[in-house]
This record gives structure tokens, C-alpha cells and sequence, in this order.
């Protein structure tokens, strides 16, 4: 219990250094910031206490919300999918949503897709909906949400996918 603690706290850390010193820096096409953080709220167990992922959630935002200066857009959202994290595992993976650790095996690869997309895109819509909050920038909004996804959801499956085979 304690071994598995303290690894879950090492990975929180890790992710969190690397998303505050090598992923906020990337800016790809001038505006594009992969949210490698995201992993942490894909990767927690379902065993898990519920109340303990949106604290994460929430100290997590705070954290990427005070060193980008985005006033409470990636706390917002990050909250928001913590909390919508248990439907969107049972629409995912349905039956097998009650295994601890569903998503990293005994479950088909398209139940994992759609599972990382949902996440990864419904924080994008959530975060990218507050930045800009003008309808007059609805297709700047989509197409940062659309690349965003995309490039958010590849380094995360590529990550995932290392961390699995270990």
C-alpha cells in the first residue's frame, strides 16, 4: 500500500515537471500547448476515492493555472472532467468499468481510444470554450480544440503505452 503510494506520487510529480518545464513551453503553430497532465486523471484507478481525483483535479489546475497565467481555465476544466471521469469510463468500457484498472488491460483497444479521446477532447472544449469565451471565435475555438486533441491524445497514448509495457 504504501510502495503503490509513493508511486503515485512520483508519477504525479514527474508529470507535473514535465508539463510545467518542457510541455508549457512548446507552443506548436504559436499557440498549441500539450496537456501531458491529463495523463494522471486517464491513469487513475477506479478503486480510487472519487472526492481525492477532483482534489488532484483541482490542485493539479491550480498549479498549470498559476505558472500560465490562465486565471482558473485549466482548474475549471480539469475539475469538470475528474468529476464526469466514472460516466465516461461506463461509456467507454460498460461492463468492464468496475475493474480497477480497466483501461490499461483486459479490455479491447478501441474501449481505450474512445476512453483517452473523450477525456482529452472533452478538456480541450471545456478549457478552450473559457480561454477565448467569444462566440465570435467559434472556429479559432474549434480548431484549437481539434489540434489540441489530436496532439494532446498521441503523446498521451504514446506515453500510456511505455508505462504499460513496463
Amino acid at each position: 500500500m504504501i510502495r503503490e503510494l509513493l508511486r503515485n506520487i512520483f508519477f504525479y510529480t514527474i508529470v507535473l515537471v514535465f508539463q510545467l518545464f518542457v510541455f508549457n513551453q512548446i507552443n506548436l503553430l504559436g499557440y498549441i500547448t500539450p496537456f501531458l497532465y491529463l495523463i494522471i486523471f486517464i491513469h487513475y484507478k477506479t478503486s480510487y476515492n472519487k472526492t481525492i481525483l477532483i482534489f488532484l483535479g483541482f490542485i493539479t489546475g491550480i498549479i498549470i493555472d498559476l505558472s500560465l497565467q490562465t486565471y482558473g481555465c485549466h482548474t475549471f476544466a480539469t475539475i469538470t472532467v475528474c468529476y464526469f471521469r466514472a460516466w465516461i469510463e461506463k461509456y467507454s468500457f460498460g461492463v468492464n468499468s468496475n475493474l480497477p484498472s480497466a483501461m490499461i488491460s483486459g479490455t479491447q483497444l478501441i474501449n481505450r481510444l474512445t476512453f483517452f479521446g473523450i477525456i482529452v477532447t472533452f478538456h480541450s472544449i471545456i478549457y478552450y470554450s473559457l480561454v477565448f469565451f467569444n462566440i465570435e471565435l467559434f472556429w479559432t475555438i474549434v480548431l484549437n480544440i481539434i489540434i489540441n486533441s489530436i496532439i494532446t491524445f498521441i503523446i498521451i497514448w504514446l506515453i500510456s503505452q511505455l508505462i504499460s509495457n513496463k
